[in-house]
């Protein structure tokens, strides 16, 4: 009989306990994510053959001599900028006619002999005011009424007006240039070509300045139709006053045409033989020498035989193999169970492809569109993209590997440039030592200026090897801080993107839910005051011990806050809050009391669930017991079936009285259950002292242990000792002793203050 109840007792314990699948030595899935990962870079990159980018910069003296391996063809831009400038010169410049100096013209002329009419028909003492008039129409001019008077007599005035305003209105709209523009735009070359523009729609005919007037030859042109003796003598002083130049130079249209003109014109197209020295050693790049690099790697590309393309493009993916393996081989070492996560592998697969895909994308516009110049890209490419969230939401052993990764493969893309690598790496030491730190939002914009920062230096340090021109240099450093920027950006919004695709829960998240005022910490402090209390002092033993042994005390001391939120169910059937109430357990069985007690942590689950909490919390509640043992309830059991108060139908077995949640499986959630079970067992101690918390330390770990609690927790017997005398320490601070107050009994008031302070101070404060 005995060795049935063993073999039930041991059976009950089995099945409570969770069970930890056998590890395999090969992680196929991580495998077979990775194999996803090498073929759909090596396509990007080499799909469509392996373009390469030209690393030299205008301005930067070349590293080594370059001679063309095969002909080609090529622009000169010398010649072709030459031939566009001598067609964009021949060119007639465009001017408008303006009409207002020709209206003008006409109205002063025509008000002019209306004034000489009136004079001839009107009374001797009105021709005075008449006389006056004309002199204030002729203000500035080199004729006097009188002499307008006496030249055109009363009986020529009429046919005069109607010749002038003729010949005015001719020789205007033929155009009026002025000897300013004769001078700078044509040099007084009278055979050099204009066009003139009637309105701003309609071009007209193109000229020689033989054709125009100039402001003499209209004034001329005008009086000649009038008889030799005083009248020509008087209109050849008064035209000039109304007969101005009446064309402007239109440079708009002008630099219109002569860029259309220019633009029509063919590029002139050099043969360069192989053999062509193309750059030497030492000499500075020219916009001309970067041209006949690009378009001879063009030709060597398109030279190439199938099966030569086909060889250099599998050299390059087993390069990219080399890097993949190296890069799992530094995950497996700094964090063997990342590798074993198939959705963690998953995640840095798509954050590598993010980075990659921008970085060919780029390459894709430099070389194919020339939208970008090629000096630029090393720098616009978003590594720190990736390696920010990488580092945020699996860590910096992560973003360590992630960016040796994403360096070593886009060195790859930018045919084999160490200066790649190198950047990469250093941004991704960069990111690594700060996002360790990043626990609010804002801390994430101090890592994007320390990317800039080291992305800038590396810009002044290639720099002074390279020496390129200023404007190089300036669009360099600015790509640098435009790129780090974005990136930070970029990560800001797409982590919360991240931790609902892959259920990842970042210090950020933990942050916010450390904040005393959430609805679920509110409610237990009104309705649980006791397990409220409670969880504050768990959360600040278990997060010294955090501290002590290099554990996220972040995240254990948020766990800590909503661990027994399932007892905000049946509040009263926990010691902590029955206070000095009547104990409903004395009204229950001890199996009765332990489903009760237990049922918290079902309750905890579904609450955290129904708040959305993230799955550490989830965690959390789930193995800050375990599959331990109610043992109160069940040493009542059996002191009651001792007693005869039981029947052999109801066989005391340990597993009705186990919680039915999972022992820890990490340290953090080992430390919860070590803190929970010793807080709580310390408010049994009367008159505590150092000596029995320690004793009562001792006795609880080893039944943590001995029970099977800590052996899924990765945790050294060496950090469980660091972790005890945490807890002693605190608990002994917690749980000090005070001298006790003098009684005063004339003084009340003295008295309940000092119960008051004495009761405050024995208060510990939440952490």
């Amino acid at each position: 009989m005995k060795t049935k109840l063993f073999k039930k007792k041991q059976k009950g314990i089995a099945e409570r306990k969770t069970e930890v699948k056998r590890k395999h030595d090969i992680p196929y899935k991580a495998v077979g994510l990775g194999i996803l990962l090498w073929v759909i870079v090596t396509w990007l990159f080499f799909g469509h053959g392996i373009v390469r980018t030209i690393d030299l910069a205008e301005g930067q003296k070349a590293p080594t001599t370059i001679v063309a391996s095969v002909d080609f063809e090529c622009e000169n831009l010398y010649e072709t900028s030459f031939s566009r400038n001598k067609a964009a010169g021949a060119v007639p410049p465009v001017f408008t006619i303006d009409p207002v100096p020709a209206e003008h013209a006409v109205k002063m002329v025509e008000t002019l002999f209306d004034r000489l009419g009136q004079y001839a028909v009107a009374p001797t003492n009105q021709r005075q005011v008449i006389t006056n008039s004309m002199k204030d129409l002729l203000l500035g001019a080199k004729v006097d009424p009188e002499e307008l008077i006496a030249v055109f007599p009363s009986n020529t005035i009429a046919k005069t007006k109607t010749t002038l305003l003729e010949n005015i209105n001719n020789v205007m709209q033929t155009g009026i240039l002025s000897d300013e523009y004769r001078v700078t735009l044509f040099r007084d070359a009278n055979d050099r070509p204009l066009t003139l523009l009637r309105d701003t729609e309609t071009l007209s005919k193109t000229v020689t300045q033989q054709d125009i007037y100039s402001t003499r030859k209209a004034v001329w042109a005008i009086s000649g139709k009038a008889k030799e003796g005083p009248n020509r003598q008087v209109l050849d002083r008064l035209l000039p006053m109304f007969v101005v130049d009446n064309m402007t130079y239109n440079e708009t249209e002008t630099e219109n045409q002569r860029k259309a003109v220019a633009t029509a014109i063919d590029p002139v197209i050099q043969q360069y033989l192989a053999g062509t020295l193309l750059i030497r050693a030492g000499e500075a790049a020219t916009p001309q020498t970067l041209l006949l690099l690009k378009q001879h790697e063009h030709q060597r590309l398109d030279n190439q035989d199938v099966l030569e393309q086909a060889l250099e493009i599998i050299g390059n993916s087993i390069l990219l193999l080399a890097g993949l393996i190296a890069t799992a081989v530094i995950l497996r070492v700094g964090n063997p169970e990342l590798i074993r996560q198939p959705e963690k592998i998953l995640l840095l697969v798509l954050l590598s492809l993010c980075t990659l895909g921008i970085a060919r994308l780029l390459t894709y516009l430099s070389v194919q569109f020339t939208l970008i110049d090629p000096s630029l890209l090393m720098y616009l490419a978003p590594y720190a993209l990736a390696i920010l969230l990488a580092g945020i939401l699996l860590g910096g052993s992560a973003a360590i590997c992630l960016g040796f990764w994403c360096s070593f493969a886009s060195a790859v893309l930018f045919d084999q440039s160490f200066y790649v690598f190198a950047l990469g790496m250093l941004i991704t030491i960069t990111v690594a030592s700060t996002v360790r730190n990043i626990h609010r939002r804002s801390s994430l914009f101090r890592a994007g200026l320390y990317v800039c920062a080291v992305k800038v230096l590396f810009v002044l340090i290639v720099a002074i090897l390279n020496r390129p021109v200023i404007p190089v240099l300036i669009g360099q450093i600015l790509s640098a801080i435009i790129s780090g920027m974005l990136a930070t950006v970029l990560t800001l919004l797409l982590i919360p993107v991240f931790e609902k695709l892959f259920k990842i829960t970042t210090d950020i998240t933990l942050l916010e839910l450390s904040d005393m005022g959430h609805p679920l910490l509110q409610k237990m402090a009104m309705q649980a005051p006791g397990t409220y209390h409670h969880s504050l002092m768990v959360a600040t033993l278990a997060q010294n011990a955090a501290e002590a042994i290099g554990a996220n005390s972040l995240l254990i001391r948020v766990c800590a806050y909503y661990h027994d939120i399932g007892k905000m169910a049946k509040p009263e059937f926990f010691t902590e809050n029955i206070q000095h109430k009547e104990n409903p357990h004395d009204e229950l069985s001890p199996h009765m009391s332990a489903l009760v007690i237990s049922s918290h942590v079902k309750e905890g689950l579904t609450l955290a669930k129904r708040h959305k909490l993230p799955q550490p919390i989830l965690d959390a509640i789930e193995q800050h017991h375990g599959n331990g043992l109610i043992s109160f309830f069940y040493h009542k059991a059996k002191t009651l079936q001792g007693d005869g108060k039981t029947t052999m139908k109801n066989i005391i077995n340990d597993s009705d009285f186990r919680y039915g949640g999972a022992p820890a499986v990490s340290p953090e959630m080992a430390i919860l259950s070590l803190a929970d079970a010793s807080e709580a067992a310390s408010r049994s101690i009367e008159k505590p002292t150092p000596q029995k918390i320690s004793n009562m330390m001792d006795d609880i770990f080893a039944m943590k242990i001995r029970d099977g609690q800590m052996d899924y927790a990765n945790l050294t017997m060496a950090q469980i000792n660091i972790v005890k005398q945490s807890f002693i320490f605190s608990l002994s601070n917690m749980l000090h002793g005070r001298i006790p107050y003098p009684k005063d009994n004339d003084n009340n008031a003295t008295k309940s203050t000092n119960k008051s302070s004495d009761s405050t101070a024995k208060t510990p404060k939440a952490s």
